[in-house]
């Protein structure tokens, strides 16, 4: 069983104002994100820079993540173009 808030529930407080609580976010999926764009790079550090650059995006984004999927899915298309715009 997962501990602490949904990550709807996290989403729901950044966009009122709580920033802070997106770290959470970060920490749930990092190494999600970083499988994934290692495996499209094929190299450690151009990974974690792709890395860094998708969280950003998905934190600018998610005043339009509609909740209709799960996060994870809707991370996953962010990370998919996103690395295809690296390679």
């Amino acid at each position: 069983m997962s501990t602490g808030p949904s990550d709807s529930e996290i989403i729901s407080l950044v966009l009122k104002g709580d920033h802070n609580v997106y770290a959470t976010l970060v920490d749930r999926y990092k190494s999600y994100v970083f499988t994934l764009t290692l495996r499209f790079t094929k190299n450690r550090e151009d990974a974690e820079e792709v890395s860094q650059d998708i969280f950003i995006k998905a934190y600018r984004s998610l005043a339009d993540f509609k909740g209709t999927a799960k996060f994870s899915t809707w991370l996953y298309t962010i990370v998919n173009t996103t690395c295809i715009t690296f390679l």
